[in-house]
């Protein structure tokens, strides 16, 4: 009987440990060549000594059941302090400087998504990481918001599975019943950055953008200045680039000097590409040759050739008929040390015409 005792105690314990969440003695780079041969994701709990979340998640949430039996079926799991061993690296790489922050990173080191924050229940912290990783389906949220169910914390759950599921005009109109309900100071809130963080719910030239550049520190309070940094980044270099490659020819001079302005007044951090464009892009809409020769001299030798391959020729051929014959002769010049640089075959032999055929005319 003590022998049958003993080891129903050992399967039930040992049970115990495998429902919980099965953090791995892995370094990073471990991690995910195990998720790669596993064919699993890489789940990173991000975390501090001093953060009092963080240590509620791993006493309380992550140890449970049903937060185990999810995470290790589907994810090679690390528990990384941000502050020591190759937490720095990671916290820079993955912009993490808020905590605790959950990391989905796909297999080949990209991340997949994230979730920011503590959450005080198994269940709910299973569903935000299904819906965060793609997998949840709505059927259930979309009877119930069919039925009128309009809590702010329901439409913020339904409001992440339709971003996760892709479905763009049901995640519109649950977007504008949710936000007319939050208010200023909430809405920079970290709960919410996944709707200005998402392309989906806050694309190019929309309210919520606006919104977002408006009140840039605000959301750099209440969300991370790493985070919402990188955010601001790319939406400015979108509208610059897409301005120089001419696929915004709508833009005006002022448009460009309004994004300058705003640039300086942000401060954002390395932000040496951006100031550049706006050089170019300022000279560009002013028909200026002399500033916009300058910013491309001192822009593209600098570049990667993707880059170099779609931003390198509307310029030029923008401002034809401006350029003096030294500035025809010096663009050909640097148009072959281009062609000589890059590893593409197209695009060597596309830039090696450009210097000899069009160039000449320009």
């Amino acid at each position: 009987m003590r022998k049958f005792v003993l080891l129903f105690l050992c399967v039930v314990m040992g049970g115990m440990v495998f429902a919980q969440t099965n953090f791995q003695q892995l370094s990073f780079r471990e991690a995910l060549e195990k998720a790669k041969a596993d064919g699993k994701m890489v789940f990173v709990d991000c975390y501090t000594t001093w953060c009092g979340p963080c240590k509620m998640m791993a006493d309380e949430v992550l140890p449970l059941a049903e937060v185990g039996e999810y995470l290790n079926a589907r994810f090679v799991c690390l528990q990384i302090d941000m502050e020591r061993g190759e937490g720095p690296e990671l916290a820079r790489k993955y912009a993490v400087d808020t905590y605790p922050t959950f990391l989905l990173v796909n297999a080949d080191g990209s991340l997949k998504n994230r979730h920011v924050g503590a959450v005080f229940s198994g269940a709910d912290f299973v569903a935000r990481v299904k819906m965060l990783a793609g997998e949840s389906p709505t059927v259930r949220m979309d009877s119930l918001y069919a039925g009128g169910l309009r809590m702010t914390s329901f439409l913020v759950s339904y409001l992440q599975a339709l971003d996760a599921a892709g479905n763009t005009e049901q995640a519109q109109r649950v977007l504008a019943e949710l936000m007319p309900t939050l208010n200023e100071g909430a809405r920079t809130y970290s709960s919410y950055w996944f709707i200005y963080e998402s392309p989906m719910l806050t694309p190019d030239g929309s309210e919520n953008e606006s919104y977002l550049l408006s009140h840039v520190d605000a959301f750099r309070k209440g969300v991370g200045e790493a985070v919402v940094n990188r955010r601001v980044y790319g939406i400015l270099e979108t509208r610059l680039e897409d301005i120089v490659r001419g696929r915004n020819r709508g833009a005006s001079l002022e448009d460009v000097r309004a994004i300058e302005q705003m640039l300086d007044s942000i401060a954002l951090p390395d932000a040496q590409y951006l100031t550049e464009l706006v050089a170019l892009a300022k000279g560009m809409k002013a028909k200026d040759a002399d500033e916009a020769f300058a910013a491309v001299t001192k822009l593209f030798p600098t570049l990667d050739e993707k880059k170099v391959a779609y931003l390198y020729f509307q310029p030029l051929v923008a401002l034809k008929g401006k350029w003096s014959a030294d500035q025809r002769k010096a663009l050909a010049t640097l148009t072959m040390e281009l062609s000589n640089r890059v590893t593409s075959v197209a695009l060597k032999d596309g830039l090696k015409h450009f210097a000899e055929e069009v160039i000449p005319a320009l």
